[in-house]
């Protein structure tokens, strides 16, 4: 008699399953209340802050970057920061071109209103002419404004009105042949993260929202990707996917979630490797059961400095979730304590 085999779970519905536990845990994460962000110090120059006002702000507000249940800040910030240049992003404008107009003359900080793509790029202005950043959470995900302890416009308003900031550290990517530095305030992501990110863009091109564009996009490209083959500092090593923070986070795991410091100094690295058998299969069914963090797919180590190297030529790259076509090889590094960004004074 013919046994009968039980039939095996697809990749792909074992994908989906890490799917979403992946939007669950990282995409809707929450921010533990004892995170310390750093001591707030009011910006000991007068003329180096905007006004409670808002005069000497530069703000650009993106509409299209958050979820609709949030709303468009637009209207608030005007109530509340009369004084404040305050443009609302058109589809062709380019958000670090009307930030960057004219600067410095009058103006003393310079901020957006979106999600951490947004932020990250009015952060390269701000460091470019060593102005306070003003972040504005109002995207879909808001990592570096929940890390910062900015829960809404209402905080960015309040920051500004006491004049009060941190510094904290900008992670650098530097390729070896020469191009232009790229800063990320989040994470730098290779590998399969980055074709995820192309398919949510592409979908949402075709109407969908971004939670069911990446819903989607991780279903479908998970179960398809290929591992690079690289050198990390020298080593080699067949990587299916890559993820560098800008600082150590937290939890250790597949779901780096939120950082305690954001001053630290480290970067924080983490392989999904690919040059084990079924090394796809392993990894999520071992996400799924906990325990990722003893698996011989996984790989999670802080430093302060690396440089990866492909061996099959340029890579594909994101940082703060925008990719763009990298260098075979960079160098990661971190600017200490680079950017000052407003926060609102602590409770006494």
């Amino acid at each position: 008699m013919r046994k009968r085999r039980l039939p095996l779970i697809p990749v792909a519905v074992v994908a989906a399953g890490a799917a979403a536990l992946w939007i669950r845990k990282v995409v809707l994460p929450g921010r533990p209340d004892e995170v310390d962000t750093g001591r707030p110090r009011r910006i000991p120059d007068p003329d180096s802050r905007p006004a409670p006002d808002g005069a000497g702000l530069r703000l650009v507000v993106n509409p299209g970057s958050g979820p609709l249940w949030r709303g468009d800040p637009l209207d608030e910030l005007r109530a509340e920061l009369p004084a404040a240049e305050i443009h609302e992003l058109g589809e062709d404008d380019d958000l670090a071109a009307i930030l960057r107009d004219g600067l410095p003359d009058g103006i003393r900080a310079i901020g957006a209103a979106g999600g951490d793509g947004t932020l990250s790029a009015a952060s390269t202005v701000a460091m470019d002419h060593d102005l306070v950043l003003v972040a504005v959470p109002s995207g879909t995900f808001n990592h570096l404004a929940r890390d910062l302890g900015l829960d809404g416009p209402d905080d960015a308003v309040a920051a500004v009105r006491a004049g009060t900031a941190i510094r904290m550290d900008v992670g650098c990517v530097t390729p070896a042949d020469g191009g232009e530095p790229r800063t990320f305030v989040n994470t730098l992501s290779f590998g399969g993260y980055t074709k995820v990110v192309d398919a949510r863009e592409q979908l949402q091109g075709r109407g969908l929202s971004k939670f069911v564009a990446l819903a989607v996009a991780l279903a479908r490209e998970l179960p398809g990707m290929e591992p690079l083959h690289l050198e990390i500092d020298g080593e080699p090593a067949t990587v299916w996917l890559g993820w560098i923070g800008n600082g150590a986070y937290a939890p250790a795991g597949f779901a780096p979630s939120w950082r305690e410091r954001l001053d630290d100094g480290l970067l924080d690295v983490r392989l999904v490797l690919g040059d084990q058998r079924f090394a796809r299969t392993r990894l999520v069914a071992e996400v799924l059961a906990g325990r990722l963090r003893a698996s011989p797919v996984y790989r999670e180590e802080r430093v302060g400095d690396v440089t990866i190297t492909s061996t099959t030529g340029p890579m594909r790259l994101a940082v703060d979730g925008e990719t763009f076509d990298g260098a075979a090889s960079f160098t990661v590094t971190k600017r200490r304590r680079a950017l000052a960004v407003a926060v609102p004074p602590q409770p006494a």
